[in-house]
């Protein structure tokens, strides 16, 4: 078996345990452009969520596009490593969170980091499972590592003044390097 085979046969298994429900930097690609524009009120569409993502252009000075996939790969990240009734959680505390994680607000982010990934089947177009995966997704956006902990600094106070318990805040903290 030759090497082109045994990488398209790994590919393919790898393709196959995926979990179907995980959020992907695919999905992270379709956000930034669909918040590129005016389109940014589709995502933003509780006063929560855009007091969140106001907070990180305000604090953190990045564009709306870098805070929309920012915070879709940490919280992607979260929707995957958490419980089901530990992300309930969170998704109740900030009504309008689950539109910024996933496919359903995280629809335009395509064009700006598929080229990146050489489209949407490959390079950065995978499972965001570990914090290496959100350093990726913020690269895309133009971002550095250090930005990830600035990013999760802001998020972790921001759900803490929306009534986030303080277990959960610590489990997010640990899940995303903060130690908070």
């Amino acid at each position: 078996m030759s090497v082109k085979p045994r990488v398209t046969l790994a590919l393919a298994a790898l393709l196959a345990t995926s979990s179907a429900f995980a959020f992907n930097l695919g999905d992270a690609a379709k956000a930034v452009s669909g918040a590129t524009g005016a389109d940014t009120s589709r995502v933003a569409s509780t006063p929560q969520t855009s007091g969140l993502l106001g907070a990180l252009t305000g604090q953190l000075g990045v564009s709306d596009e870098q805070a929309l996939g920012g915070t879709g790969a940490l919280l992607g990240l979260a929707k995957n490593k958490l419980s089901t009734a530990d992300y309930s959680q969170l998704a109740k505390t900030v009504p309008g969170l689950d539109k910024l994680t996933g496919s359903n607000a995280l629809g335009g982010l395509g064009g700006q980091l598929g080229d990146l990934g050489g489209g949407a089947s490959s390079g950065l177009l995978g499972n965001v499972s570990s914090m290496g995966d959100v350093s990726k997704a913020f690269g895309a956006l133009g971002m550095d590592q250090e930005m990830t902990g600035k990013f999760s600094s802001v998020l972790l106070d921001y759900l803490g003044k929306q009534g986030l318990n303080s277990n959960l805040l610590g489990t997010l903290g640990s899940l995303w390097g903060t130690g908070a």
